[in-house]
């Protein structure tokens, strides 16, 4: 077996493994929906950058398409990278549609290739330059003076960078050795990642163990006792650090007690305590929405949906039906 043919079957199996991971998150894991998705379509659009250059390097006459198709992976790599250390950090569970501007690049470059193959190269360096400048944002917003430490985002972070340097290093080599080259450190980078994941248990679902008393105690004291929720901007991420506990292991217990996200329970104990505060005369007359206020609602929206959600009613409705009541007794 010659060299080229090693290393193509090298950098196969590691696609391969590329693909693997973004199927996990895309369609097996659910924790958190927007947030897997985000990073199933990361591995994918990794998976299409190096396979562009296995193709091109074993049929260096590979149609216009593909190599659009290359780069436009490529040039998705730092958006949908930028898009996933957001969530990580703030936890949402929607799509800004904003973050669908960063696919303007991608789109723009993948017709001009088509249009014109003989602007491949500059497109390409035009994607290394915009990977290399996500790269130093998400550094300096996520990794480098912020207090987001996850062991699996700081080597996700460093397994791209290493994969925007291999990257421009192909790119300016000028001979096909090192374009081989470039290839083969790809694949070892998305290795790296492929098996760094395999051992974290908040990015790959192990099987499920008992999780340990003292930790369901810790997160049931601090939620009906310590009454964490009445913080108006706590967070998974931020509740977990306040208990020194992994997110992914918070997330699964409040899950096992009460049947909920983390967002359902916190809301679901705001509004159990204005109800409780409605049923007293004291506050039967009060306005709703101070209420709301007080209990860490940050937005009259939230509430009302929260609200409803929980009792079936709608504040004003549920309020005039507690006034009926007092009225009636």
């Amino acid at each position: 077996m010659n060299t080229s043919i090693a290393l193509i079957i090298f950098s196969s199996i590691a696609v391969t493994s590329c693909v693997f991971l973004a199927s996990y998150f895309l369609f097996i894991k659910k924790e958190h929906r927007l947030k897997d998705l985000t990073l199933g379509l990361l591995f994918v659009a990794i998976a299409f950058r190096i396979s562009k250059s296995i193709f091109y390097y074993s049929l260096p006459e590979i149609s216009s398409v593909g190599i659009a198709l290359g780069f436009f992976g490529f040039a998705c790599i730092g958006p949908l990278a930028l898009l996933y250390f957001s969530i990580s950090k703030s936890n949402n569970t929607k799509l800004n549609p904003i973050a669908f501007l960063h696919l303007i690049f991608p789109i723009v470059g993948f017709t001009v290739i088509v249009v014109n193959r003989n602007l491949g190269y500059e497109m390409y360096l035009l994607a290394n330059i915009s990977l290399a400048s996500y790269l130093v944002y998400i550094g300096a917003k996520f990794i480098f003076k912020s207090d987001l430490s996850s062991k699996w985002l700081n080597a996700l972070f460093y397994g791209l960078v290493a994969l925007s340097a291999i990257l421009i290093y192909q790119l300016l080599g000028e001979t096909i050795t090192n374009y081989a080259i470039g290839i083969g450190l790809s694949s070892l980078v998305i290795y790296f990642l492929f098996f760094y994941a395999l051992q974290s248990p908040s990015v790959i679902k192990k099987a499920n163990k008992v999780l340990p008393k003292s930790l369901l105690q810790k997160i049931t004291s601090a939620i009906e006792d310590d009454n964490i929720y009445l913080q108006p901007a706590i967070t998974l991420a931020k509740f977990a650090e306040a208990i020194d506990t992994p997110t992914y292991l918070v997330s699964r217990a409040t899950k096992s007690i009460y049947k909920k996200s983390f967002p359902e329970v916190i809301n679901s104990f705001r509004i159990k305590s204005i109800t409780e505060k409605l049923s007293k005369p004291d506050h039967a007359n009060e306005k709703i929405e101070d209420l709301a206020y007080d209990v860490g609602f940050n937005t009259s929206s939230a509430f009302y949906n929260a609200f409803k959600k929980e009792t079936s009613m709608s504040p004003r409705a549920y309020q005039k039906a507690i006034q009926e009541k007092a009225y009636k007794k």
